[in-house]
């Protein structure tokens, strides 16, 4: 069984990048998807070799490099099996629509999520304060189990918040509509034709 680990939780758009990353290599044995939350812990699970495979974001076309990635690759040497784009697009949910909007007191996502919603964000919800989550589908999450506050939105991928049972407010809030994330297939043992990472030691 090859195993997958990716940024984030089910509903991350890393997870979506992990299953296109298998298509386009063509990878026929079984896989499994390992959750990892965040880019040192799916390079460090690389490292010990509980995963065969790491997917990890490196750059957003709004938010530039994913610094989180670069941090977690410093010092190890990597390599890139394959590479994939996504179009990122980010909906924000509240926990049931029995919350007003008008009581929501926060919005939570990835640091990247709420850089790249700013703009509407500013406009629509100029009330709102901002924490910083792990990860989008953490967020979701988060909200839906209660160690977010009920008086919480998110922002998030759709199939994410509709996964975590919360209630849509807005779609496609982001502020650039050609919004992406460029993701990569990082393995410690590449064969010779494969290329070396940017992050490479």
């Amino acid at each position: 069984m090859i195993r997958i680990g990716y940024q984030g939780i089910e509903g991350a758009n890393a997870e979506q990048a992990a299953h296109d990353l298998v298509e386009k290599v063509g990878i026929t044995e079984e896989v499994k998807y390992v959750p990892l939350v965040d880019s040192e812990h799916v390079i460090n699970a690389l490292v010990s070799k509980d995963i065969n495979y790491g997917v990890c974001a490196i750059y957003n076309s709004v938010a530039g490099i994913v610094l989180e990635t670069v941090a977690a690759t410093n010092g190890v040497e990597l390599y890139i099996k394959a590479d994939t784009t996504l179009n990122i697009h980010h909906c924000m949910f509240k926990k049931s629509p029995d919350i007003p909007d008008n009581n929501l007191t926060a919005v939570a996502s990835h640091v990247l999520a709420i850089k790249q919603c700013e703009e509407h964000l500013h406009e629509l919800y100029p009330q709102l304060a901002h924490i910083e989550v792990e990860d989008t589908g953490k967020a979701a999450k988060d909200l839906a189990d209660g160690t977010l506050s009920d008086t919480t939105a998110v922002l998030c991928r759709k199939n994410a918040g509709e996964l975590f049972g919360l209630t849509l407010m807005n779609e496609n809030i982001e502020d650039f509509p050609d919004n992406r994330t460029h993701f990569c297939l990082f393995q410690l043992k590449p064969s010779t034709h494969e290329v070396p990472s940017l992050f490479s030691a």
